[in-house]
């Protein structure tokens, strides 16, 4: 299971978007490890900006990806896509709003 944590609060172009990952077995709960990470983003235009970039390990089952946000304002689409020692490949979807700061 992927559990992906990032902060809700207002994004700005030009800033840093963190988010981070924590994974564990669906059947049992435990922190482990997948054999593959990626993320991949596009921007508001719909181009993929980040395509398939690994997340940086911090400990077992516990990944983070920091993002630079580009200079344009709108919706960014995201993916985390995870796959386990089984070859099983779970996949997780987020979005957020960015602008110019005021």
């Amino acid at each position: 299971m992927i559990n992906l944590d990032y902060e809700f609060d207002d994004k700005y172009t030009g800033t840093t978007f963190n988010i981070d990952a924590g994974i564990t077995n669906p059947e049992t709960g435990a922190v482990t490890d997948p054999t593959t990470t990626e993320i991949s983003i596009k921007d508001p235009n719909g181009d993929l900006d980040v395509n398939g970039i690994s997340f940086t390990k911090d400990g077992t089952g516990d990944y983070h990806y920091s993002y630079t946000i580009p200079a344009i304002d709108g919706q960014y689409n995201g993916r985390a896509k995870l796959t386990s020692a089984a070859g099983k490949i779970t996949i997780k979807t987020f979005g957020f709003w960015a602008e110019a700061s005021i």
